[in-house]
């Protein structure tokens, strides 16, 4: 239970502290849906997230986003349950730093000199996943889904946690709703 709750607080945090937004987004929805009859939401956690600091600026931000674009929260039947879902996994990243010199002019075996190397250091980085579904919630059923994922900084400020959550949110929210054809 106490690696769940840091798993979900360490995701969260990745996407609120990644260092150069490399945040990569992804979303789907089913095209049957006529998204302007839905007008109120609430987001609901399927997972538990015991940082109330990080669950504020992901809640936030996904309740700015929805009202930009004309939607008003409401826990008393609303039309859209927005679930939030966190997770953490490590990537490896292969680091290489070459080096070399060489010296001579002429040509064949009696030419050219040189010498050179490389190091490579290989290192786990976090890297966490949002998942934002988007339900009906009169027929329980799933119409939208972002996913996005982005590298860690845990030494971020708060600040800047609080302007990359934002950021992300706007990546994944920037096509939402869709638009009907």
């Amino acid at each position: 239970m106490r690696s769940a709750t840091f798993l979900t607080a360490a995701l969260a945090v990745s996407l609120v502290t990644a260092g150069c937004s490399t945040i990569s987004v992804g979303t789907d929805y089913d095209r049957t849906v006529d998204f302007s009859v839905y007008k109120t939401f609430d987001i609901v956690h399927q997972q538990e997230m015991r940082n109330d600091l990080i669950r504020g600026r992901i809640d936030g931000a996904i309740t700015r986003q929805l009202e930009v674009k004309g939607f008003t929260p409401s826990t008393a039947q609303p039309d859209l349950l927005v679930a939030v879902h966190a997770k953490l996994s490590r990537e490896t990243h292969f680091d290489t730093t070459t080096f070399g010199y060489g010296w001579g002019a002429g040509w064949g075996y009696w030419g050219r000199r040189g010498a050179g190397g490389a190091t490579t250091v290989a290192r786990q980085v976090p890297v966490g996943t949002l998942i934002i579904d988007v339900v009906d919630a009169r027929q329980k059923k799933l119409i939208w889904q972002a996913v996005a994922s982005d590298t860690l900084d845990p030494r971020a400020s708060a600040d800047e946690r609080d302007r990359r959550v934002n950021d992300a949110m706007e990546k994944i929210f920037a096509g939402f709703p869709p638009r009907a054809k």
